[in-house]
């Protein structure tokens, strides 16, 4: 087999691999858009959050460029983004999302924690706590707030991604020490299903593509038969053929 044909089959079975991880990658995405979903949403598991010495607990620089590169929070991605809270005592929730620049002027000299990374399998949160005092006044009391939800109970805040830059909080709605709850989010990915539908299909080209490649590269052409020679008459290994003698009559005196 010549080198160019062992290259082809070898590019062949590179595309083929890449082929079954778009499937996979297809085929997760459906698992997850079928079976993830609450209410229209994909929602991460309920989790406590918790800080029993600062005044708020934040999760800042949530950047969002509607024109730029990440996907992370885009509004072309993401229609929509769910947080849903529940104090487990008496105290009154309060969850708010804002503009990051308002939210770093209302909380710059108060005692918070701000949240770090999250890891769901285990769960576990890092805390960067940030000295200060206590707040001027009780988050429910300011105005700057894109969306935002108080009470007792579960507490639903429903954001319209947008651009810029923002800032989750959760405190006690009357701005006391020790804030705990148990919190989900989740977004709407209408995305998804199309993205699935995507690898799936290009997962089925590029394996395809690669499989008729490899077959390709694969088969040797036949030969041709080649036809046999008839055997010559009288001609023996080595010796050569002897000369026919004419015909003569037996009155005929031979040649001189």
């Amino acid at each position: 087999m010549s080198a160019g044909r062992v290259i082809l089959i070898v590019l062949g079975v590179i595309g083929v691999l890449f082929g079954l991880a778009l499937l996979a990658g297809g085929g997760f995405l459906l698992w997850t858009d079928g079976t993830q979903h609450q209410d229209g949403y994909l929602t991460t598991p309920t989790e406590r959050f918790a800080t029993a010495t600062t005044y708020a607990l934040t999760r800042t620089r949530l950047e969002i460029d509607a024109e730029g590169p990440s996907l992370l929070l885009n509004d072309n991605w993401f229609g929509k983004v769910r947080i849903r809270g529940e104090s487990p005592g008496a105290k009154m929730l309060f969850i708010g999302i804002g503009p990051e620049a308002a939210v770093a002027r209302y909380l710059g000299s108060v005692a918070h924690a701000s949240v770090q990374d999250i890891d769901f399998d285990p769960f576990r949160v890092k805390y960067l706590p940030i000295a200060g005092g206590a707040p001027q006044a009780p988050p429910t009391e300011q105005h700057f707030w894109a969306v935002s939800a108080s009470g007792v109970g579960t507490q639903t805040v429903t954001w319209k991604v947008r651009e810029g830059d923002w800032s989750v909080v959760l405190m006690n709605a009357d701005g006391s020490r020790g804030v705990v709850a148990d919190i989900d989010v989740g977004a709407k990915l209408s995305f998804l299903l199309w993205v699935a539908i995507g690898l799936l299909l290009g997962g089925v080209l590029v394996v395809g593509g690669s499989a008729a490649l490899i077959v390709l590269a694969a088969r040797t052409r036949q030969r041709p038969l080649a036809q046999p020679v008839p055997p010559t008459v009288g001609s023996g290994s080595g010796s050569t053929p002897a000369p026919e003698l004419p015909d003569r009559s037996p009155e005929e005196p031979p040649p001189s």
